[in-house]
């Protein structure tokens, strides 16, 4: 008498095998999930990048264009201030226009200092050129300068750390991985002195 054997896989032949898939599958997560992760910081730069690009070159135009009239280095003097121009300050007057640190409270902008821009990662602090932003609500700005020189040209040195925002639900590791510490010089066209 024949005997049929049915062909089945044993036990360790299916406990090897699953465990074959499972190493292929967290592989393929962890490729995954690091592709995303650079694709996502790649957006995050860009974005970065654009931002201070754009209010740099907003900034740099009125330099070049309109008379430097007064750096102020504290909240309290205006732009009119009589004291003469300073060689630093958190607010820059060129011509009618006045850029400085604003922090964004529910849907107002109020004036900040630098202080209050370092205490969080939340504070929605940008660059507000006569009451309207320079950046987008994706980025945000903290310790903002301005340095003048007063040689035969004047030179405007901009200084400011710029961070993704912590309201765009962006993982707190790529906040600090994204950081970045700007700094430029915009010199005044001479015919301006």
């Amino acid at each position: 008498m024949k005997q049929n054997f049915k062909k089945a896989f044993t036990v360790i032949e299916v406990l090897v095998a699953v465990t074959i898939l499972s190493i292929i599958m967290i592989s393929v997560m962890q490729i995954y999930i690091s592709s995303s992760d650079i694709s996502l910081k790649t957006d995050i730069n860009r974005s970065m990048q654009e931002n201070i690009k754009n209010a740099i070159e907003t900034i740099a135009e009125d330099i070049r264009k309109k008379p430097l009239n007064w750096v102020v280095d504290n909240d309290i003097d205006s732009c009119g201030f009589s004291g003469g121009i300073h060689t630093w300050g958190i607010k820059i007057c060129i011509g009618t226009d006045v850029y400085r640190l604003w922090k964004k409270v529910a849907d107002n902008y109020i004036i900040a200092g630098n202080d209050d821009c370092d205490e969080t990662n939340e504070s929605g602090c940008t660059i507000l050129k006569n009451g309207k932003p320079l950046m987008n609500s994706w980025v945000d700005v903290k310790n903002l300068e301005f340095k003048v020189s007063n040689e035969e040209i004047s030179k405007v040195t901009i200084i400011m750390e710029v961070q993704p925002s912590a309201k765009k639900w962006i993982r707190p590791d790529l906040i600090k991985q994204n950081r970045m510490d700007f700094q430029t010089t915009i010199s005044q066209r001479p015919d301006l002195n």
